[in-house]
């Protein structure tokens, strides 16, 4: 199939929604620009025939100077972190932080609030009340919608919520410190603390930069989605 070009402005072997930004294909641009990925953790640019483009230390593919993933092997120029390696046969442990002492998991909910706030980002009413439960064991997780085109398929999939882009946002775990960071998404990502509730004035984080998290923290993203996260000794 070949690649559509996005409102955005990327390529997307997708032809219903953007794989960079989640976008919807023929749907009307965003408006948002992404901030520039600090020039430390992302290789130099060179002029491209369509704009600029940087190439990927792990694959050397040249990818859209604004991209935080390799379109070819997922390199991840935010943090710098190579792509993981192939999949461990079916019943294989997963391999935990080492020294951390603390189990993070994240609740996945519908949230009927969010939707009130950021309905209109959905192309499908609310969904019913439901939540599930994510260990949160290894070193990243991806928060995002699966592509099977892409071969994206995040620990935290938010499939049905269309609000919620590709590669929206990462967990991240060092030691027994947990941080969110958001990926340049195309709606953003927010953090409310526990007992709060969000309102038209919470303010969406910076792509790019780590948020850290505390146990009963709130993730509010896409059009109804919120994780609760939680730690136990």
């Amino acid at each position: 199939m070949s690649p559509v070009t996005c409102p955005n402005g990327h390529n997307s072997a997708d032809a219903q929604w953007c794989d960079t930004c989640g976008a919807k294909i023929g749907g009307a641009t965003s408006g948002a620009v992404a901030p520039a990925v600090p020039t430390a953790r992302v290789p130099a640019q060179a002029a491209g025939p369509q704009g600029p483009t940087q190439a990927c230390p792990h694959c050397d593919s040249s990818n859209p100077g604004d991209a935080l993933f390799c379109e070819v092997c997922g390199y991840d120029f935010t943090t710098g972190q190579a792509p993981a390696p192939a999949a461990a046969p079916a019943g294989a442990p997963s391999q935990p932080v080492i020294g951390s002492t603390v189990d993070w998991i994240a609740v996945v909910e519908v949230d009927t609030a969010w939707y009130a706030l950021k309905g209109m980002l959905a192309d499908q009413p609310c969904p019913p009340a439901s939540s599930s439960t994510v260990p949160l064991p290894n070193h990243t997780a991806l928060v995002g919608r699966s592509s099977a085109s892409r071969d994206i398929h995040p620990e935290i999939a938010l499939d049905a919520d269309t609000g919620v882009s590709r590669r929206h946002a990462q967990l991240v775990r060092d030691g027994e410190r947990l941080t969110v960071v958001d990926l340049s998404s195309t709606n953003g990502t927010y953090v409310v603390a526990g007992g709060d509730e969000p309102a038209e004035a919470t303010a969406a984080l910076v792509p790019g930069v780590p948020h850290e998290l505390h146990d009963g923290d709130r993730v509010y993203l896409g059009a109804w989605s919120r994780l609760t996260v939680r730690a136990s000794a």
